[in-house]
């Protein structure tokens, strides 16, 4: 019973966190998933299509219409991957990385109130327990 809670649990808290931060983030007109892309984006110099997908474990259809929406919005640009003319590398704007700014003001709200109720070591405890779930659920069920 306790393993079903736990599977329970995690879902739950992931679903309040998203509506939650999703509501906060309607006022700059961004979700948490595209928030999500924005950021994976701003940490790489570039990205493909393909590497969003692996690391935010999203359908091709899923992220193919989140760069459509994102690129209309001004948030990220295409440009041709020289080495393989039919690539596409995505690059944020300084309007995305302006965005980013934006949404993190609402983000840190969410985050510094779930954690104030966690000591430093809870905080650290959890984090390597979930990359600890996280890795063992990647390497054995997907």
């Amino acid at each position: 019973m306790v393993n079903d809670m736990i599977l329970f649990t995690a879902g739950s808290l992931g679903r309040l966190v998203r509506r939650i931060v999703d509501r906060n983030l309607k006022s700059i007109g961004l979700t948490s998933a595209q928030i999500r892309v924005l950021l994976f984006i701003s940490r790489t110099e570039c990205v493909h299509q393909k590497e969003i997908e692996e690391e935010l474990l999203l359908t091709r259809a899923t992220v193919s219409a989140m760069v459509d929406t994102l690129e209309s919005m001004g948030l990220i640009v295409r440009q041709k991957d020289s080495s393989d003319a039919r690539a596409w590398h995505i690059v944020i704007t300084e309007k995305g990385l302006h965005k980013l700014e934006e949404a993190k003001e609402s983000t840190d709200i969410v985050e510094s109130t779930m954690l104030s109720v966690l000591s430093d070591d809870e905080k650290d405890m959890y984090m390597d327990v979930s990359k600890k779930l996280r890795n063992v659920l990647e390497e054995n069920l997907c």
